[in-house]
């Protein structure tokens, strides 16, 4: 029965996109996708223009980072120039985009079929699968937007066995689009002490290789605009604060203070966590999931704490699910892992009822995760890091349960 399902979930997952794509191809492309609760503009893949326009304004002597005229909605690029470089080599022009978005839709097709063929059971298939198509990623796929080929470098980095394949795939995925740069952490700091330095030392370099593009990165953040529509983050949650407080007659006054206070907190979440770390199962730690769930969650705060993104963004948090629907399982975190399925499918989809209270609504659930993630990865990097010999994914099969650092055995 869990064969068959699979096989429908991941022809479903695939036909879906699909028949989205030849009815907007062929009819409306606003239209077919507004249907879906999924906001729409023109040109096609609107998100991906702005790489081959900055091309041609390149070309004619300007920098596109600081204008780019040529941009249909005018907008400067605010990815780092390496995909000016990526683009021209693979000579990628307005007139063949739409291959290249289709290719990166693929790509992120492809990442949730795994996730799809690792499931044991018939409702995780299921359940990923209406994740995996909900209105986050759709907007992704609309806007054919590079973050579907960035989130398809994360996920094959989780995956491959090589660690000097994984650090250069996190590396690759950071230089593209600095965020990333959260995976390499988080994946230093989950490496046993003999690997973690060879890893933080290749995180060292990709961030100092970063911040040496610091005037691209001040008008890269300059050019990437803060809304509390359609986005998620600290910025977007102080932009709505305000304006909910200004419509209510009032201002709270500085929005800043908004910042300070979803900062202290994950600071708090982090503290109590740390000082009451939760007794896990042998399950739990050894569960082939946790390595995505600590470095997709982990990339999710990083974003969410450091700015404003869009809400195609969200898709970080899908590669969290399959831990979680394995916790629900538990009548130790079942509670938990109910908790978070909800918060996460309401976050995926609040974009759809945004007229009827899903900014709101968004927000709240936003900001729900970035909490309960910060603590839980808190929970997971302890054991790491108090036991600096050890890996939390290998645990000793005959220990039933961890229940702090001095029950932890040795590890591969």
């Amino acid at each position: 029965m869990v064969r068959g399902v699979r096989i429908a979930t991941l022809a479903t997952l695939w036909l879906v996109p699909l028949l989205i794509f030849v009815s907007a191809f062929s009819s409306d492309w606003v239209t077919t996708w507004r249907a879906l609760g999924v906001p729409s503009m023109t040109p096609h893949f609107l998100d991906l223009y702005v790489i081959p326009t900055a091309i041609e304004t390149l070309h004619k002597g300007g920098d596109p980072l600081d204008a780019n005229p040529a941009d249909p909605l005018h907008r400067s690029m605010n990815y780092p120039r390496v995909w000016l470089y990526l683009f021209s080599a693979a000579r990628i022009t307005r007139g063949n985009i739409t291959i290249v978005a289709l290719i990166f839709c693929a790509f992120y097709l492809s990442c949730m079929s795994f996730l799809i063929l690792q499931t044991r059971h018939a409702l995780d298939a299921v359940i990923l699968l209406l994740a995996s198509l909900s209105v986050a990623p759709l907007l992704a796929m609309e806007r054919g937007n590079t973050d579907l080929l960035v989130f398809s470098l994360i996920f094959l980095a989780c995956i491959v066995t090589n660690e000097h394949t994984k650090s250069g795939l996190f590396g690759v995925a950071a230089l593209l689009k600095i965020f990333p740069i959260a995976a390499m952490m988080t994946d230093a700091i989950r490496r046993p002490r003999k690997k973690r330095m060879l890893a933080a030392v290749l995180t060292g370099i990709v961030l100092a290789l970063i911040l040496l593009q610091w005037r691209d990165l001040s008008l890269i953040r300059k050019g990437t605009p803060v809304y509390r529509v359609k986005s998620y983050g600290v910025l977007s949650l102080e932009q709505e604060v305000l304006f909910d407080t200004l419509q209510w007659g009032f201002l709270i006054g500085l929005g800043w203070i908004v910042v300070l206070e979803c900062w202290l907190a994950g600071a708090l979440a982090i503290g109590n966590a740390w000082r009451n770390p939760w007794e896990f199962d042998a399950s739990a730690l050894n569960s082939r999931f946790v390595e995505m769930f600590s470095v997709f969650g982990g990339t999710y705060v990083f974003t969410y704490a450091i700015g404003s993104n869009f809400d195609y963004r969200l898709i970080l948090l899908l590669p969290t699910l399959p831990l979680a629907l394995e916790m629900v399982r538990s009548s130790r975190y079942r509670v938990w892992g109910i908790v978070y399925l909800g918060l996460v499918a309401l976050a995926e989809n609040s974009i759809g009822f945004e007229q009827s209270g899903g900014t709101i609504a968004g927000h709240a659930a936003t900001f729900a995760l970035f909490i309960i993630l910060l603590a839980m990865l808190t929970r997971l990097h302890k054991i790491s890091l108090v036991t600096p010999d050890t890996s939390p994914q290998i645990l000793q099969r005959s220990q039933p349960a961890v229940h702090g650092p001095r029950d932890l055995h040795s590890f591969d």
